[in-house]
This record gives C-alpha cells, sequence and structure tokens, in this order.
C-alpha cells in the first residue's frame, strides 16, 4: 500500500514510458524515448554522445528511462508502463527491494507500480570500465584508486562527463563548457578516453539534484548499457556508519541510501560500486593531499562559471580541510591560497559558524577538530553574536531598533582617515 499524504492524496497517474529509438545528426547519437504522464503531458527524454559512442547506445531496452524517471514517480504518484522490455534482473530489485523500502519509509513517497516486458538475455557489453570525472574530490578519488587497479578487470578504461543535473538551473546559470574544458585537459595529460554526454533530462523533469542525482546518473549510465561492464560511481563522502539512511528518505540526498540503489541497479552484466563508501569526504583529502593531478585539477566550486571561486561554501569547506591537514600550499594552482591566508581568522570563523549552525552537513566537522584551537574567543563571541543578530533580525521591530545601534558602532571601529 502506498504512503498517504497529509489531507487528501492526489490521483494516482500513469506515466508511459516510449520504446527508445537512437537518432544520429551533425556527428551526434542521441537515445530518446517519448515520456506521457497522463492524456496530454509529452515530454522527449533525450541523452546525447558523439556519434563514435553511438554504438554503445542502448534502444533495445528502457532500464535507462526507468531508472532515471523512478524516483520522479514516487514523488509525483505515478505508475509507470514500459512499451520496450526491461531487464528482467533489474525490474525484480526495483520493484521487489527498491521501491518498498523507499515508500515504507517515507512519509510522501508513492509505492510506484510498473507494468513492462521483461527480457533476462544478458545484455553484451565492450567490457568497459568508467567512472565520472568532475574533478571534485569524489571522482579525483575513484581515479586515484583506479586508475590502476591491483585487482583483475577493474582498472578505468574511460571517464565521463554526463550533464544530467549538476550543471543545469532554471535561471539559466551554466558552467559546464568550462567544466568539460576542464576535463578534456585532465583526461588528456593522463591518458584516458573521454566521454562528454548532453542531456535534456534536468530541464525536462525538474528536480532538486541533491535529492535525486543517484537516478539521473544512473540513467546516464544506462543510456552507454553496451559499453559498460563495470562503472564506478563516486560516493558523495558520508560513510557507512554516519551516512546510511532510508528514513525520510524524499528529504536526504540519495547518496544516503545508494549502497541499496546502487545494488538494485545492478544486473551481472552491469556492476556499480559505490567508490569510497566506507570514508568520509575529509579521509579521501587525506589521501589526495599527495596526489599531483589532485593538486593541479581539483575543482569543488559551483558558485561561477570558471576555477574556484574561493568563497563559496563547497570551496571554504574544501580549504579549510586542506588547512586542517597541512598541505594548503600544495594547491596553490587551483586555489588562491594568499587570499585565504589573508582572510584565515575569518575562514576559521566560518568554520566554527558551522558547527552551530543546524545542518545535517558533517563533513566540516574532521577539519574543525583540528583547527578548533587556533579559532581565538572573540572570535567564537563575535560568531555567536551575528548569529543572535540574524535571529533578532528576523523580528521586524527588533532588527528596527538594532540594526542602527550596529551600524553607529561599526563607523566608530572603523580606522579614522586623516585628511
Amino acid at each position: 500500500m502506498a504512503k498517504k499524504e497529509q489531507g487528501e492524496p492526489r490521483a494516482v497517474r500513469t506515466m508511459r514510458i516510449g520504446a527508445p529509438r537512437i537518432e544520429r545528426r551533425g556527428g551526434r547519437a542521441r537515445l530518446t524515448a517519448e515520456i506521457r504522464i497522463g492524456e496530454d503531458d509529452v515530454r522527449p527524454l533525450w541523452f546525447e554522445v558523439e556519434e563514435k559512442y553511438g554504438r554503445y547506445l542502448c534502444a533495445e531496452r528502457a532500464d535507462a528511462f526507468l531508472i532515471g524517471l523512478l524516483n520522479f514517480a514516487q514523488r509525483e504518484r505515478l505508475d509507470i508502463v514500459c512499451e520496450a522490455p526491461v531487464t528482467a534482473r533489474l525490474l525484480y530489485q526495483i520493484r521487489t527491494y527498491l521501491i518498498p523500502s523507499l515508500a515504507r519509509n517515507s512519509k510522501v513517497l508513492y509505492e510506484t507500480r510498473i507494468e513492462a516486458p521483461m527480457d533476462d538475455t544478458p545484455m553484451a557489453n565492450a567490457g568497459g570500465v568508467g567512472t565520472g570525472i568532475s574533478c571534485g574530490v569524489d571522482s579525483l578519488h575513484v581515479v586515484k584508486n583506479y586508475a590502476r587497479s591491483p585487482y583483475p578487470g577493474l582498472s578505468l578504461t574511460h571517464l565521463c562527463l554526463n550533464n544530467v543535473g549538476a550543471f543545469w538551473s532554471e535561471n539559466g546559470g551554466r558552467q559546464y563548457d568550462w567544466q568539460a574544458e576542464h576535463a578534456r585537459q585532465f583526461a588528456k595529460e593522463y591518458g584516458f578516453e573521454l566521454i562528454v554526454s548532453d542531456s535534456n533530462m534536468a530541464e525536462a523533469f525538474q528536480q532538486i539534484h541533491l535529492l535525486t542525482h543517484t537516478y539521473s546518473s544512473c540513467f546516464a549510465i544506462y543510456a552507454l548499457q553496451k559499453l559498460w561492464r563495470v562503472y564506478f560511481y563516486a560516493s558523495s563522502g558520508y560513510d557507512l556508519q554516519s551516512g546510511f539512511s532510508l528514513k525520510d528518505n524524499e528529504q536526504n540526498a540519495s547518496s544516503h541510501y545508494e549502497l541499496l540503489s546502487l545494488d538494485c541497479f545492478s544486473t551481472p552484466t552491469l556492476q556499480i560500486y559505490s567508490e569510497g563508501c566506507t570514508i568520509t569526504r575529509f579521509e579521501k583529502e587525506q589521501e589526495l593531499a599527495d596526489w599531483e593531478p589532485a593538486q593541479k585539477y581539483l575543482h569543488v566550486c559551483l558558485a561561477n562559471t570558471g576555477p574556484n571561486c574561493g568563497a563559496c561554501g563547497k570551496c571554504l569547506r574544501t580549504l579549510t580541510a586542506l588547512d586542517a591537514l597541512g598541505c594548503l600550499q600544495r594547491f596553490d594552482n587551483v586555489f588562491d591560497v594568499a587570499a585565504y591566508l589573508a582572510r584565515r581568522e575569518r575562514n576559521l570563523a566560518w568554520l566554527y559558524k558551522q558547527q552551530l549552525i543546524p545542518s545535517d552537513d558533517e563533513m566540516c566537522k574532521p577539519a574543525y577538530e583540528r583547527l578548533k584551537g587556533e579559532i581565538a574567543f572573540p572570535v567564537r563571541v563575535r560568531v555567536w553574536l551575528g548569529l543572535l543578530y540574524e535571529r533578532l533580525a528576523r523580528v521586524r521591530w527588533l532588527h528596527a531598533a538594532i540594526h542602527p545601534v550596529l551600524g553607529r558602532l561599526r563607523r566608530l571601529r572603523a580606522p579614522r582617515v586623516r585628511p
């Protein structure tokens, strides 16, 4: 039985996934399926690569589209009908384990029903071993460990940059072109074959990427199902002990339960691993500290369309971690280390503030534990007063009374300029 929302639940509708097809034009190959929701809502969903990779696109099965739209269907109270076959093992695992586990641990997710013909024939593939390459901490950790794996058959053959959500915004803000060129430089320097894809997934089915990235990324993996035998999906820095959770999963990053979802999305011919899931983001940064490719290419910033800005939350979280590890200077090729050091007291105040504000992001804690002895008492007091002011400012009359006083105090503290 599906969980009921508060009040009267919305009516259940049907999402019909049309048979996929492949189109080729202008040196590109595109896998497309028509998605129909109810009677009038029709949306084409596509995934595109260079034509030379078109032979790996899988139009024989609806696997990619089923995975990519599954969480959307659960949130929108949709049952799914697939016109093309679905891999039998994949369908069994999604129906039997994934959907019930998510719906029964959520107040809002619907227990979606799936109707689809099944195909239990093993899908032939080229034996590729892949991973994504954003050049963030998690993706570089995969490359470091599996560029040359000690385990037979697990060394990387391809890197991917998939435009399925992380680089898209309702406001049109994109940094994908810069990111793609950055990935090309990395792949060329270190001898990897790079696949750069495009898709309308994020625009056609707008969702919060943090909550659904596992699904959209596996959509890209399964679109090229004829290439992959193994795919390493970079875990997001939450270790097994503190990260795995199904409770209220609709509110949390999909990475919190990817040990379940990635296992359900794996088949005998395509295994998807959550690489690095046993360690924290800080431990990954520690492993990358002495690795030259990370020192030259690490990129964590989503605040602009270019190099790391050094001021956004992701940049500061990484910089304070590198500071705590004592290896800031090794990363002066990708960060303005001098600017960070010039504002170090303010940056440590930011780190302290992250420990005080309500957040489910535990990634700042290891750096704070190492650096807390360097955060002076006056800095801590200023942070507390700042938080108190932010809270009082929400009350309009208090803000009107306090703001002029604080402005006067700031002017008194400002250095006087002699004529």
